[in-house]
């Protein structure tokens, strides 16, 4: 398994790649640094939902820190080659069909709606339940990682 990036592909991730990255997660970390690099090394481009940015900065949010809320929103809207996108109709019918096809809940059908309505070329999660979809490429950040 594993990415071997070309030139222009599109990488979607989930909420967790983010947050290991951020956080500097002591396993994961190592693993999404090198992903991060590969994208600006081989002008790939990452995106994810506006569901990513709920998902990380609620809890910062939940604890008073406006502060790494704040940085959060910084990093996403000026990042060159991170892109959130919002919600439109075409992810939402992609969204209702994971749902009805895969008893996904809202947000984990958003964020797989997003991937797929942006023809995405790898899913990078460490939700294993994602890997269902067996029609996209799903990969765990451990898959990433132990490709390296």
């Amino acid at each position: 398994m594993g990415l071997n990036l070309k030139k222009g592909e599109v990488v979607f991730l989930d909420t967790s790649p983010f947050i290991y990255f951020f956080e500097r997660h002591p396993t994961f970390f190592p693993y999404v640094e090198r992903l991060f690099n590969q994208v600006h090394e081989r002008e790939a481009e990452i995106i994810s939902s506006i569901v990513t940015f709920i998902e990380v900065a609620t809890l910062p949010a939940r604890m008073g820190n406006q502060a790494l809320v704040e940085q959060y929103r910084a990093y996403f809207t000026s990042s060159s080659r991170v892109s959130l996108l919002p919600v439109d109709q075409a992810i939402a019918e992609q969204a209702i069909a994971l749902r009805a096809n895969y008893q996904l809940k809202t947000p984990d059908a958003i964020q797989l709606g997003t991937a797929i309505a942006q023809q995405a070329n790898y899913i990078v999660t460490n939700d294993r339940q994602w890997k269902q979809l067996t029609h996209q490429t799903v990969l765990t950040v451990e898959d990433i990682g132990l490709a390296e």
